[in-house]
């Protein structure tokens, strides 16, 4: 039976969608944002920055103005920012509203059901959609439960998750041409066998061109998150510990569906003056179908152990951490897994300049949550694989010659031993089919969903990352890198750009008015058609916001998002929305 019918009753009547969001105790509340530019290595300190003691503010509904992240079709809209000084509001609870054209429209909503100085239950609603040509709704509900104690913090929390889309795409044939498959389809004598399939658990399929255009022009994904934890806090100076269980379920309407049980704990320890410790994780998977007599092409359970010791010298402006990562992978794939976990971080010039390396590596499980969280539009089944890297190389520079100006630069080189990589998925036509084809360009069909390639790869990359802050009434952040990608058993490195960035900044103008701009790039990237390397244009996003708080408890914005018009594409065949407006108001309580 589908974990939704478990789980539905909790929130009847609530449209949601993955993942809880994290409610930042400091009363800050912004939506989710995965970078495009990923961190070169964790750095456990930075160079102090100085900065006048402010007083706390209040809740301060802030946004990274970026258009979409990789996956999404909507863009993320920032939220109005309420008053920064200081007020009385012993709720913290807000909700927000907005509407713009493409059927754009948002709804937030956060209530603290409990709010004591030592414990915390909050209620989140969040949802964003569009029901234009590019349907997507995503939305979300959760509830997030902290407990402190003197030396230990007690958490759990739940979220339901509910996810809507089409697949408003294009398809082509081996010219690259678009085409209509329901044209097509003229014959159910026509047959078409699946190309580039990674086996797991069943063969290629035959199918006849009318299965095949009559495939679903939509899907919905459940996705259903709890768990609960115990951990030292954070000025623990004896052991320090953490243990968690999460519990994880993936629900697909075309009746795919993926379980995950993800337990991990650790300790650290005093030795001297140093520190020892371990940290260990058991990650068990399971997978399902509900459609009658279905293979699936997916592993029925697998799961991976990890264990990493280390040994870590902390001093007042040095520290290194050594150790080693194992990840044991049971049932599929390489059973071992190793990687080194060894950093640095020298404070050179205490509070203004410091250096920092190390070497890495990571067993990754994509899981098909996170997979189709990164691309809705993969077909089906598709399972894919977990991605090891052996090993990852990183060094950097941080650097604070003003108060409030921070630039780290960085290198990173990383070799993966299977990257995946996002391709059109592609049926050739079967010859012992007693159908003619009109055109020997449609002997070839590549979809509008997606399949997987792999590839052993290394990745070069070089970038920084700069940050200005005056007096918190500006901001501006600038990220960029150039990511040197080689292949080794494919042509390219597809729907990888080699140049990426994006500049950000916020204007605080008076007490009552706040702009918001950015400007994001992706260079161009590559599609894969069969033998073809389509060029697929660079990714550029010009975006503006402005909100006014005309009360202690009332705020009005506006956001203009793709200002160039710029119909780029995220997956080959997805257009973005072209320019879009987006109006609303925020209410404290």
């Amino acid at each position: 039976m589908k974990t939704s019918k478990y789980i539905l009753p909790l929130f009847l009547g609530i449209s949601i969608a993955a993942g809880a969001q994290t409610v930042d105790r400091n009363v800050t509340v912004e939506r989710e944002y995965k970078p495009v530019i990923q961190d070169a290595g964790k750095i456990s300190s930075v160079p102090e920055v100085v900065e006048p003691k402010t007083e706390k503010a209040p809740a301060a509904y802030t946004g990274f103005n970026l258009p979409l992240p990789v996956g999404q079709n909507i863009h993320m809209l920032d939220a109005a920012e309420l008053e920064h000084k200081v007020r009385n509001n012993p709720n913290d609870a807000f909700l927000r509203v907005g509407v713009g054209n493409y059927m754009n429209n948002m709804l937030d909503f956060a209530l603290p059901v409990i709010k004591k100085t030592d414990m915390r239950l909050d209620l989140r609603l969040n949802h964003l959609a569009t029901f234009s040509k590019e349907a997507h709704s995503k939305s979300d509900a959760s509830l997030l439960f902290d407990k402190y104690f003197k030396k230990l913090n007690l958490y759990s929390g739940m979220s339901l998750g509910h996810e809507y889309f089409k697949y408003y795409g294009d398809t082509y044939n081996a010219a690259g041409d678009v085409v209509d498959l329901k044209s097509l389809a003229t014959s159910d004598l026509a047959k078409y066998k699946e190309l580039n399939l990674v086996r797991v658990n069943r063969t290629a399929a035959t199918e006849t061109l009318g299965d095949i255009a009559g495939s679903p022009e939509n899907d919905v994904f459940w996705r259903f998150n709890v768990y609960a934890g115990v951990r030292s806090l954070p000025y623990t100076t004896g052991t320090q510990y953490l243990g968690e269980f999460r519990y994880k379920a993936f629900d697909s309407r075309n009746g795919l569906t993926e379980n995950s049980f993800h337990t991990k704990g650790g300790f650290n320890a005093p030795s001297g003056k140093n520190r020892v410790g371990v940290d260990v994780e058991l990650q068990n998977m399971l997978y399902k179908s509900d459609i009658e007599g279905a293979v699936i092409n997916v592993w029925d359970a697998y799961s991976v152990f990890s264990m990493n010791p280390f040994y870590s010298f902390e001093r007042e402006t040095w520290n290194v951490r050594l150790g080693v990562k194992s990840s044991f992978s049971f049932v599929h794939g390489r059973p071992f897994n190793p990687s080194p976990d060894i950093s640095a971080e020298w404070k050179a010039i205490p509070k203004w300049f410091s250096v920092y390396g190390g070497i890495g590596g990571s067993y990754l499980i994509n899981s098909m949550d996170e997979m189709f969280n990164e691309n809705r539009f993969i077909f089906s089944d598709t399972r894919v694989k977990d991605t090891y890297t052996p090993v990852s190389l990183y060094a950097g520079i941080k650097v604070k010659p003003l108060y409030n100006l921070l630039i780290d630069a960085y290198v990173n080189y990383r070799y993966i031993d299977n990257q995946y990589f996002f391709v059109n998925k592609d049926y050739g036509y079967d010859k012992t089919s007693s159908a003619v084809l009109a055109a020997d360009n449609d002997s070839v069909i590549y979809t509008n969903r997606f399949n997987v390639i792999y590839s052993g790869a290394s990745l070069a990359r070089v970038g920084v990352r700069i940050n200005y802050n005056l007096l918190s009434s500006v901001n501006v952040q600038l990220k960029g890198a150039y990511n040197g990608w080689t292949v080794y058993d494919t042509e390219l490195a597809w729907n990888k750009p080699k140049f990426e960035a994006d500049l950000s900044a916020d204007w605080r103008i008076n007490r009552n008015i706040n702009l918001t701009s950015n400007i994001f790039y992706q260079g161009e990237r590559f599609a894969k058609l069969g033998d073809m390397a389509v060029r697929m244009s660079p990714k550029v996003d010009v975006n503006f916001g402005v909100s006014y708080s005309y009360l202690n408890w009332f705020t009005m914005f506006a956001k203009v998002n793709n200002l160039l018009n710029n119909k780029y594409q995220e997956y080959y065949g997805y257009k973005v929305q072209g320019l879009n407006v987006m109006v609303g108001a925020a209410f404290s309580f």
